[in-house]
């Protein structure tokens, strides 16, 4: 991520700025929110061609938008509405590029995705996500390591000297990483859940001793097998972040671990069904406002993350809101043919405690039929393919399962390693 030397100029202020909006009461978080709304909904009417023509044919002037409660009136669009387009119709022709960087979805969706940020924007999302670090323990000192996704982009802060990382690739043998992670001994470790799954195995199994205080995880949902796995390994306290490319840092874990506080100042997310919002506690898709994205709106955009907001007082004492990140992608839904949705992640935690798997993907060919790729640990575990098999039953009934004995699963071009596949179109949040 390249940004001009001016911008780094206004880092203090901003710094400073996100410090004070933490510390908003609700009521102050909502007033931010709603005039940055509508400073947001005239910029993209009047310079963004998607917003023009999507206003224009849901008949919605912009001075009708004046609060939160008023985006109802906005139609809700998904990548796919944007994907379609030349780079021009969702790109501010009042945004000068010289001053953006270009950036694209990873593309785990099927769906990839071009769109512009601007330079002061990616500062502001840098220090949003740090400050968030340091919030819950991190240090300036602290010698860091990234396995995997560069949802903080740390080359910034080593430029100015500061903040010493090494970055390990997701693609390198596990034992490999492992000696890297000794022999440098970080005190804080970023890496992808899958990434992190698989060092934490290895570390359990071979009974390595490595310690590292704090973990920072993602770029993909986190399950809770994998943070205990993570805790265990590293005798760490592990934190979840949240983000998307296309609006930037959403959310993060605090120490309370009952949910992730929503960066408000920066987003706003509401959880919807069927088109609908929902009320507080209950599933739906994750929808949100990025309220300083300009080069390339976002406005009630389609995460296919699936959520919820709490209404629990957090005893950190922060009043930003709390969501719980539940069963992550629409695509990492199980649909049944009984009609049934079931999150892959619950039941990828029966295949988790078979004896004799080392690493394993769950493809979903068809309502009723699977694949379980299995990559198995050392020797000849007796009865592999009927423990697998059995434990598919266990939690989504009698389907016809395929288990396919590999010597590995590769992960995709960005690091990531699905641990579910479906091979089933799902459009949308409904039944969840």
């Amino acid at each position: 991520m390249n940004m001009n030397k001016s911008v780094y100029m206004f880092a203090p202020f901003k710094f400073l700025t996100i410090m004070h909006n933490n510390r908003l009461r609700q009521d102050e978080i909502i007033r931010l929110q709603n005039k940055k709304l509508r400073r947001l909904i005239k910029h993209s009417f009047e310079n963004v061609l998607y917003y023009h023509k999507l206003f224009r044919a849901s008949g919605i002037r912009p001075d009708e938008i004046r609060t939160l409660d008023d985006l109802d009136k906005i139609p809700i669009s998904k990548k796919t509405d944007f994907s379609d387009l030349d780079l021009k119709e969702i790109v501010a022709s009042n945004i000068d590029p010289r001053k953006c960087t270009l950036h694209k979805t990873s593309g785990t969706s099927g769906i990839k995705l071009e769109f512009y940020r601007t330079n002061n924007f990616n500062l502001t999302n840098l220090l949003r996500a740090y400050l968030w670090q340091l919030k819950v323990g991190d240090k300036v000192h602290n010698r860091h390591l990234m396995i995997g996704g560069c949802w903080i982009p740390y080359n910034i802060f080593e430029k100015l000297g500061i903040f010493s990382t090494k970055r390990i690739s997701p693609f390198e043998d596990t034992l490999m990483q492992i000696k890297q992670i000794i022999e440098y001994d970080p005190s804080v470790l970023l890496a992808l859940p899958s990434a992190l799954r698989v060092i934490a195995n290895e570390i359990i199994d071979q009974q390595i001793r490595v310690k590292i205080p704090l973990i920072f995880s993602g770029g993909e949902k986190l399950d809770n097998h994998t943070r205990q796995l993570a805790q265990e390994a590293f005798d760490a306290e592990v934190f979840e972040e949240y983000g998307m490319t296309e609006v930037g840092g959403i959310s993060g874990e605090c120490r309370a671990h009952i949910g992730q506080h929503v960066w408000s100042d920066s987003v706003f997310v509401e959880i919807n069904r069927d088109g609908e919002r929902v009320s507080s506690g209950e599933k739906g898709c994750i929808t949100v406002t990025g309220l300083n994205r300009y080069a390339t709106p976002f406005i009630r955009y389609n995460s296919e993350d699936v959520g919820m907001l709490i209404d629990d007082e957090c005893s950190c004492g922060l009043q930003l809101p709390l969501m719980q990140i539940t069963e992550g992608r629409m695509s990492d839904i199980i649909l049944l043919n009984d009609g049934r949705r079931i999150s892959a992640h619950e039941v990828c935690v029966g295949l988790y405690n078979v004896e004799g798997i080392k690493q394993f993907q769950l493809i979903q060919e068809s309502v009723n039929r699977f694949i379980v790729k299995v990559v198995k640990k050392s020797g000849c575990i007796e009865g592999l393919y009927e423990n697998v098999a059995q434990a598919l039953e266990q939690k989504i009934g009698n389907v016809d399962v395929e288990v396919l004995i590999v010597d590995n699963i590769p992960r995709l071009k960005s690091g990531k390693f699905k641990q579910f596949l479906s091979k089933i179109h799902q459009s949308s949040c409904r039944k969840i």
